[in-house]
């Protein structure tokens, strides 16, 4: 076999794609030096002739020598073959063993593998292999299981997860119940009482008024764990954790420490304080270094007395948050360690940004001298653990009083697609990432060199040695204090673009996941936690995706504004029944900056498009507007004095707005979601994908604040008109 042979069969091994579909349709086969780099990066060494051959000789003997795979997911009620390999001069024995069930109960197994037929037979290092196909009992209950299967010589532990046939899904949903209701980035949100940036408390609030007026559904950016030490880096899609939660959004005044403890309720009341509150209310943008030091100077007064007033006399409140420790285990010590250790390297150099830049003592979780801190810096530590506490009981404040005022659903919350390479989860298990590429998207019409985040994928080989406790563990934390879960690129569960470092997109390839595995722990995990599951399929989307998630009551992403067909857009009927649509999302433009093409005089100014390049996306855009009206007139919802023949009728109006949004509550979709920028009209956009210092990404606020838009009749009027319209 020659090397080339060889490291094609390498990346066969480790899931590299060798061929995809592009965004037209064609076929695209990617060239062998290009896998090259993304084996190097997933560990394998291919430097050499011998290194090849000996990492196909190590490939092959782990997938081998193993008795049976670590991990093994089914379906109940399906009958799932599990490999077991023998070598040749141990076929025909016993194993013994047991299953242990997640209640605790015990099922001794005995496997004759002399009765067991034979898979496939390979010879690895002149042994001969047999792989044999056994069957787990298809009526086992649901969870997660252990098995233990040995032999004098041979033994194996391995994790059993059983898994529904589908999503949780409400009954109410299942029956044909069409509910609406609003997506929003949190951040963005104002209200008379914010702290210059949206929280939980205004999530309650937006959550009890969206219901009072029929909605059943509010949707959020992802709020995971950014870096409290550098509020700067805001991007909620390039999280340090994806397992915890962003204390930013705390309301400091809503917690039960802050009404206890005089010192920071002085503190809030000086004049001082208020100016800087006041400031950072009236900020167009938000400040996210102005809020950090608003809110973090009283968050720490409040953790000393929390620990002087319930930690050290181990009140009921102390037992409360020791409990909620418990329950999160090392991973959440590991993280408040992360956090310390971040805020200590970060005084010492403003530019350090995350644990590459530390010490390398410091970049392995758990060194001695990592160790050493912990022991030196415990309070602090503490207090990161405490930040988290009161982020989980009032995000679950909200989401409680969401169902509480009515709503069917509540809150739904993002899942990123990744991390950033210098954060919390990294740090905490470098294993497990490839920090030598980043996720990303192939060359395309609107990318032509693809498309690289920068956000290190997760090792599909290594996910799996771990049981894929890192993916459990962060589906579980999605899925809390929320009743559904967007799951960002959700062909990521199938296939991710990996970008070699150094190179640019178009030197990637597609790198392939357990789809069925993964799936299988969304199932489960979304019926535990009773947490509907939205994939965001946007994009290309491959044919397994399409295959294996409307079954699994995956509900799909439709987006209004990418549905042009020519002359037509979909029509309200067409539109797929278990999905969330909405007009526009965090991508792309508002509905008033699409219809007057302020998104394209904004990226001319910003020089990501020439003149010529912006005046045939206009000619473009003109053409899709006239689509869009023809087809709302068709439906029924046509704008008052709009006529598509006629350029100089279809200035943007308040009655156009209200009418597209009637053509989406109109929809097959049972859940259609409405942007709060679009009901006030909004202009510019909260991102603009491909930008960084270009433009205040991720830090524009609405316009006006909750109470306003509540309180005004005209969206009184529209919110009781979407709730005619969906219950038709």
């Amino acid at each position: 076999m020659s090397d080339l042979a060889r490291i094609e069969t390498l990346a066969a091994f480790y899931g590299v794609s060798g061929e995809y579909s592009d965004w037209a349709g064609n076929p695209v086969t990617v060239p062998t030096e290009y896998k090259i780099p993304i084996l190097e990066a997933m560990g394998v060494d291919v430097s050499s002739d011998e290194n090849i051959t000996r990492s196909f000789q190590d490939r092959l003997l782990y997938d081998w020598n193993q008795l049976i795979p670590p991990v093994v997911v089914m379906t109940q009620g399906h009958s799932s073959p599990v490999p077991v390999n023998l070598p040749a001069d141990k076929l025909n024995v016993q194993l013994k063993g047991a299953l242990e069930l997640e209640n605790g109960e015990t099922l001794p197994l005995t496997v004759d593998t002399a009765k067991l037929e034979t898979e496939s037979v390979q010879t690895v290092e002149g042994t001969e292999y047999h792989r044999l196909t056994w069957h787990l009992p298809d009526n086992l209950s649901l969870g997660y299981h252990q098995l233990s299967l040995k032999e004098r010589t041979l033994s194996a532990d391995t994790l059993v997860i059983v898994t529904p046939e589908t999503c949780y899904e409400p009954g109410e949903l299942t029956q044909g119940t069409k509910i609406w209701g609003s997506s929003v980035q949190l951040y963005t949100i104002r209200t008379e009482h914010d702290w210059g940036m949206g929280d939980f408390s205004s999530l309650k609030y937006l959550a009890t008024e969206l219901a009072a007026q029929g909605a059943h559904i509010v949707g959020l950016n992802p709020i995971h764990s950014l870096y409290p030490a550098n509020p700067h880096h805001c991007s909620p899609y390039s999280p340090s954790s994806r397992n915890f939660i962003n204390p930013l959004y705390l309301d400091v005044t809503a917690i039960a420490d802050f009404q206890e403890c005089e010192a920071a309720q002085k503190k809030f009341k000086d004049k001082g304080f208020q100016e800087l509150l006041s400031q950072a209310r009236a900020e167009e943008f938000v400040d996210y270094g102005l809020v950090a030091h608003l809110k973090y100077q009283l968050l720490e007064v409040l953790f000393e007395h929390f620990t002087t007033h319930h930690l050290e006399p181990e009140s009921a409140r102390a037992k409360e948050f020791k409990k909620y420790c418990a329950s999160r285990g090392d991973s959440l010590k590991r993280h408040a360690l992360y956090e310390a250790i971040y805020a200590h390297y970060k005084a010492i150099d403003f530019n350090n940004w995350g644990w590459p830049c530390w010490e390398e003592l410091f970049q392995q979780h758990d060194s001695n001298a990592v160790n050493e801190f912990a022991s030196q810096n415990q309070h602090q530590i503490t207090y990161y653990m405490y930040l988290q506490w009161l982020s989980e009981l009032q995000l679950a404040e909200a989401q409680q009083a969401a169902l509480e005022a009515g709503m069917l659903v509540g809150i739904y919350r993002d899942l990123a697609v990744g991390v950033d390479s210098g954060g919390s989860d990294v740090w905490s298990n470098p294993d497990v990432y490839c920090l030598n590429a980043g996720a990303g998207a192939p060359p395309d019409a609107v990318a032509p060199q693809g498309q690289n985040w920068g956000l290190p994928p997760f090792n599909p080989a290594t996910l799996k040695q771990q049981k894929y406790a890192p993916f459990i563990e962060m589906v579980r934390a999605n899925m809390s204090h929320c009743g559904a879960l967007r799951i960002d690129h959700v062909m990521g569960l199938l296939r991710l673009w990996w970008c070699p470092q150094g190179k640019t997109a178009d030197f990637g390839a597609y790198v392939y996941y357990p789809l069925d595995d993964l799936l299988g722990i969304i199932k489960l995990e979304s019926l535990r936690h009773k947490c509907l599951v939205f994939g965001e399929d946007l994009g290309t989307v491959p044919p397994e995706i399409k295959k294996a998630l409307p079954p699994a009551r995956f509900y799909s992403n439709e987006v209004v504004l990418f549905e042009c067909l020519g002359d037509y857009f979909t029509r309200p009927e067409s539109f797929k029944s278990v999905a969330l649509t909405c007009v526009s999302n965090h991508d792309i433009p508002t509905f008033k900056a699409w219809w007057e093409c302020l998104d394209l005089n904004l990226r001319h100014q910003l020089d990501i498009y020439d003149s010529n390049k912006t005046e045939s996306e206009k000619v473009n855009r003109h053409k899709e507007k006239t689509a869009l009206l023809r087809t709302m007139i068709e439906a029924g919802e046509a704008p008052w004095g709009m006529n598509p023949n006629d350029i100089h009728t279809m200035t943007f109006s308040r009655d156009l707005f209200e009418k597209l949004h009637y053509f989406l509550a109109r929809t097959s979709s049972r859940i259609i979601s409405i942007q709060l920028e679009d009901i006030l009209e909004v202009e510019t956009p909260v991102n603009i994908p491909g930008t960084s210092d270009e433009y205040p990404n991720w830090r524009r606020k609405l316009t006006s604040n909750l109470e306003y838009i509540f309180r005004d009749s005209e969206n009184q009027m529209f919110f009781q008109n979407i709730s005619i319209i969906r219950k038709d």
